[in-house]
């Protein structure tokens, strides 16, 4: 499996709020795409009350939707937490398909079930110095993500420290001070509701 690090933040900005505040840190926007991801989840699992537990025996079916190109995966991802449920390390492996629809089929025939729908509009901004990504998530949600690797600058950013420190420095206000905010547990959160 592939690891990688992520620092991940809820915004209470709007999204034009966000983009001016983009624009005055000299922000250009590199990349605009959007992933649309469906949660199965093995039935045996449906009873787990530990929402990170239950994301973590999650597959997902992936349809990445580039502007001249699209992907589809059944992406497996993993996620281990410390007690402060900060992420400490996560990987991911993903396997291409042609359908996504004969992956549902297939997987069902395996016991899984949908769980959750997470659709992401993604918009990337960098500098000379940074790199940001904007996720809009299910039309509710503003996230913002920095990655360890950054894809339209020479950066890598070797800790969390280092990508916590990127919102200060462009005093990137973020809701509850929680620089590991799971996205997938909020939507399955408000859909158990």
């Amino acid at each position: 499996m592939k690891e990688e690090n992520e620092v991940t933040v809820e915004t209470s900005y709007t999204l034009e709020e966000l983009k001016s505040l983009l624009k005055k840190n000299n922000f250009k926007l590199k990349e605009t795409y959007d992933v649309n991801d469906i949660y199965m989840i093995d039935k045996n699992y449906l009873k787990e009350k530990d929402h990170l537990k239950l994301l973590n025996h999650s597959l997902l079916l992936r349809h990445i939707i580039l502007e001249n190109k699209e992907k589809k995966l059944i992406t497996k991802k993993e996620k281990v937490y410390n007690k402060q449920q900060e992420i400490i390390k996560q990987s991911k492996v993903d396997l291409k398909v042609q359908s996504l629809e004969e992956a549902k089929i297939f997987l069902e025939a395996l016991n899984y079930q949908e769980l959750i729908r997470i659709n992401d509009h993604l918009l990337v901004y960098a500098n000379d110095e940074d790199e940001l990504c904007i996720q809009i998530v299910n039309n509710k949600h503003i996230y913002i993500e920095i990655e360890s690797n950054c894809e339209f600058i020479n950066k890598v950013y070797n800790t969390a420290k280092e990508m916590k420190e990127v919102f200060k420095k462009y005093d990137i206000k973020i809701k509850n001070n929680n620089y590991f905010a799971k996205k997938a547990e909020i939507e399955l959160i408000e859909r158990r509701i």
